[in-house]
């Protein structure tokens, strides 16, 4: 005996058991009521919430022996045809298999045609965007005037992909993503009536995890009904789909709360062993800081905005009274910039060990001298040079003594392009704490000339999306603000792409000085043996 999916089995017939689209479900019954059913719909929204099944309950009711109505019988001919999808006058085309312009042509010519024994012969088109932008044209004309007996109705998740020629001739619905509540109030009543025995914390790790849609909350639910004999537990809902338990999420934010590195690395460790998925870990520990920002600020009554049990709700009231609003904010950012700085690098566990010893670690890190206090201009300071005799010297080359600006003054007096370099780790640490990804991006780069105030930084040609980002405004100033704050000293940026290696010349101090002075370049170079 062949098994029947869950998401096959309970699929919605009527417009009724349309769960989460009760918006939709309305607007199509007043249509078919009033009898101002459009000749075409476009039925738009997420994977698995109903959209088909949507299509098919319209259907039915159009050609139902006793409609057109608003409740399909669900017994004549035209409906348990509809139902099995083995309709002559209803025909379901998949739009990915059937998207080039002669498919479009042989549909064209069977419109034509009068319906079987319906009322209507209905096309619904699934995934409508795949069709090619020929098969689209090739369509217009009889989207818009189609015979009286012809009814289309479109479902596509990516809306955007379709012509604005072919959305203008359709009445457009919009569905939407289920909530979490009413997804495991439904895999509640499913599970009762499949004689299934699962927990409240189980439904809700189902619900979580298939983000608003139906269809993957009772794919997964199919998945653990093989359980059923014992019962479906919470810990086999997180390990099948390599969530993590909110215990341990519970228990590392304690360990950050306590500003214990080290403890905030054990669980962390802990929770890696488990076989836990890192990337999740991440947005689950965001989302879960999220969680804490809400009752922070709102208390028990903004508790509706966090889709947990009553229980986990109080962990989150208790727990949020170990922080201050500011560093939850705080922490909310470093890991969002932890998530950004994971899709650029190989490593996706070392960004978020980083961002834990940032959040927790109570010390601070040596600061780097000021760039007007320098090692050795402190050692001068310590040790002051006896004035020199008043011999004069003959001037060769005579200067007027002209005025130079407050910003090249500073910069030329307090700043070299050596001293950037001594600081440099500062310096992006400096921009790792306004966004992440910048210091990432900076830290692939390299300075390399600085002329008055101007600080050029040189990527080579395989960072080009780095140098491209950086030079977008809102971030080129923030890390010019972030310099000029820690060089003491105003500065402009400047983003090159080098072919090959750095120059060498760039990195010797003395070399750089004199051609910062005399405004040259190196031509050639040779090395004594």
């Amino acid at each position: 005996m062949s098994y029947l999916v869950l998401a096959r089995k309970h699929r919605p017939q009527t417009f009724d058991e349309l769960i989460g689209q009760e918006h939709i479900s309305e607007l199509l019954k007043k249509a078919l009521k009033s009898e101002k059913v459009a000749h075409s719909y476009l039925f738009c929204g997420p994977r698995g919430i109903g959209k088909t099944s949507c299509a098919r309950i319209l259907a039915k009711a159009l050609n139902c022996e006793q409609g057109p109505t608003i409740i399909p019988c669900g017994k004549c001919t035209a409906c348990q045809e509809i139902t099995k999808g083995s309709s002559f006058d209803v025909l379901e085309i998949d739009g990915a298999s059937n998207r080039g312009i002669d498919e479009i042509r042989a549909l064209r010519e069977n419109v034509k045609f009068a319906p079987s024994y319906g009322r209507f012969k209905i096309y619904i088109i699934d995934e409508v965007h795949m069709l090619t932008t020929e098969a689209f044209n090739a369509l217009l004309k009889t989207l818009e005037e189609p015979p009286e007996h012809v009814k289309f109705i479109f479902a596509t998740t990516e809306p955007n992909k379709i012509p604005a020629t072919i959305i203008s001739r359709c009445q457009r619905f919009d569905f939407k993503r289920v909530p979490i509540k009413t997804i495991v109030e439904l895999l509640e009543d499913i599970s009762e009536k499949e004689n299934l025995t699962i927990n409240e914390d189980a439904l809700y790790a189902i619900g979580k995890a298939a983000q608003g849609s139906l269809r993957d909350a009772l794919s997964i639910l199919d998945q653990l009904s093989a359980l059923s004999e014992e019962g479906i537990k919470t810990d086999d809902v997180f390990s099948m789909l390599g969530l993590v338990e909110t215990e341990f999420l519970f228990e590392l934010t304690d360990a950050i709360a306590q500003k214990n590195c080290s403890l905030s690395l054990q669980v962390l460790e802990k929770i890696i062993d488990k076989g836990k998925d890192i990337k999740q870990l991440t947005k689950d520990l965001t989302e879960h800081f999220r969680h804490l920002m809400v009752v922070k600020v709102g208390g028990k009554s903004l508790g509706k905005l966090i889709d947990y049990p009553v229980v986990i709700k109080e962990k989150f009231l208790v727990q949020c009274e170990q922080f201050t609003l500011k560093d939850i904010l705080q922490s909310i950012d470093t890991f969002i910039g932890t998530q950004e700085v994971a899709r650029i690098t190989e490593s996706i566990r070392m960004p978020l060990e980083v961002a834990l010893a940032k959040i927790t670690y109570q010390g601070e890190t040596a600061p780097a001298l000021p760039p007007q206090q320098t090692a050795s201009t402190a050692q001068v300071q310590s040790n002051p040079i006896p004035p020199k005799l008043n011999i004069p010297a003959k001037n060769l080359n005579p200067e007027p003594k002209a005025e130079t600006s407050p910003t090249v003054s500073a910069m030329t007096k307090s700043t070299d392009l050596s001293q950037i370099r001594k600081v440099w780790d500062t310096l992006t640490h400096a921009v790792s704490k306004k966004k992440m990804s910048l210091a990432a991006y900076l830290q692939e780069g390299s300075p390399y000339t600085l002329k008055d105030n101007t600080l050029t930084i040189g990527f080579s040609p395989k960072f080009k999306f780095h140098k491209e980002s950086l030079e977008d405004a809102p971030n080129l100033k923030l890390v010019e603000d972030v310099f000029t704050e820690k060089l003491k000293s105003p500065i402009l940026l400047k983003y090159i792409l080098i072919d090959g290696d750095m120059p060498q010349q760039s990195e010797d101090p003395a070399v750089q000085s004199v051609l910062e002075t005399f405004g040259g370049e190196v031509v050639s170079r040779w090395h004594n043996e």
